[in-house]
């Protein structure tokens, strides 16, 4: 290569940078305002080239010289791989302690499944024993749960708004102040479940299948009657 030929190739570098810099697509980045106790945050979208743009679009919206300390700015694509790696780890470690589980029904060590409070909506858990594991308090809303075994399981007070329970055994289950509101439990098996100020709003069963569960037991207990 001659030494012309060389400096044109040095001259033409920085331009093609600039032009695939120019050719970037624009970068979503979420923004959230902590306010005073008692006020709620406020969060909001800006569409920018890179975060340095952001922070400035940001600045001239709060009219402000720099951005102050209760204000968060992250790329929306950087909180959606955290996300995903948040579920990630969830469901490993939901693995871990669905295979103690099953070794603590059968007797083989183990222990038994304690998910108190977590959040597991949304996800999909078919043909899973859950039979005597401690569930109260969870989110399961819009979860599949459908054909899942869950005899006598703790699922006091949890949320299961929308999900989908067709054909689970849920015999004597304790789903008092549960939230069923238009969940799907056709097929389900409700013998002796505990329904005790649960909301049954929209939920999709059989009459005679909830009628039984209705009147089999007493208010708030999960003891068969004398």
């Amino acid at each position: 290569m001659s030494e012309h030929e060389a400096e044109n190739n040095r001259d033409e570098g920085p331009l093609e940078a600039d032009s695939r810099a120019e050719d970037a697509p624009p970068q979503v980045f979420v923004y959230r305002i902590r306010q005073r106790k008692g006020l709620p945050t406020l969060h909001g979208e800006i569409l920018a080239e890179n975060e340095a743009d952001a922070e400035r679009q940001l600045r001239l919206k709060l009219l402000a010289p720099n951005l102050p300390p209760h204000v968060d700015l992250k790329a929306k694509a950087d909180i959606d791989a955290a996300e995903r790696a948040a579920k990630s780890r969830n469901l490993r470690q939901l693995l871990d302690i669905l295979r103690a589980h099953h070794d603590w029904l059968r007797g083989a060590g183990g222990e038994r499944a304690d998910f108190t409070g977590r959040n597991l909506s949304g996800l999909k858990l078919p043909r899973l024993d859950l039979s005597m594991a401690n569930l109260a308090g969870c989110d399961f809303s819009g979860a599949d749960l459908s054909e899942s075994k869950l005899q006598g399981a703790n699922l006091a007070g949890v949320n299961l708004a929308g999900a989908i329970l067709k054909d689970a055994d849920l015999a004597g289950a304790d789903l008092s102040d549960a939230n069923l509101k238009g969940a799907n439990l056709a097929g389900a098996n409700l013998d002796g479940a505990d329904l005790w100020r649960a909301n049954l709003m929209g939920v999709e069963v059989a009459p005679d299948v909830l009628h039984r569960a209705l009147s089999c037991r007493h208010p708030g207990s999960n003891q068969p009657p004398d």
